[in-house]
């Protein structure tokens, strides 16, 4: 079994959702985390990135090395991260949603989980994706 591991962050942007430079980011994103055997779900919303990168330890090092060197994230907050047995996100080299599909910081107030409760806002963001997920998948 090929070990695998994930990273849970969230960051700020710049980038607006609907722009060329988000959406030229994803297109390269999903290339690259194809490439390197890497999926996951990025969810852009309200000036914040919220993203779940899963794959062989190496590869994820590299790409988690690129995303605090790269200027189209700041303040880039680790949530989760570690091993992990399988993925939560198979076949997506790159899953995307904004708040026009549905908001990230309204469900997570419908929740009442508080950013400084780092576990439990780290569960209801993965929880979110997943969602956003499936309703992508249709």
């Amino acid at each position: 079994m090929t070990k695998l591991s994930f990273f849970l962050y969230r960051s700020e942007t710049a980038l607006a959702p609907d722009s060329d430079s988000a959406r030229d980011l994803r297109a390269r994103a999903a290339r690259t985390n194809a490439d390197l055997g890497l999926t996951g779900f990025l969810h852009h919303e309200d000036g914040f990135f919220f993203q779940w990168i899963e794959g062989p330890p190496g590869p994820l090092d590299r790409i988690v090395t690129r995303l605090w060197r790269d200027p189209r994230h700041s303040n880039l907050m680790p949530l989760s991260g570690g091993g992990q047995t399988s993925r939560a996100f198979r076949g997506w080299d790159m899953g995307y949603s904004t708040r026009a599909d549905h908001s990230i910081l309204a469900w997570l107030a419908d929740h009442g989980v508080a950013p400084y409760d780092r576990r439990g806002y780290a569960a209801c963001v993965l929880s979110f994706l997943l969602e956003r997920s499936a309703a992508a998948r249709g």
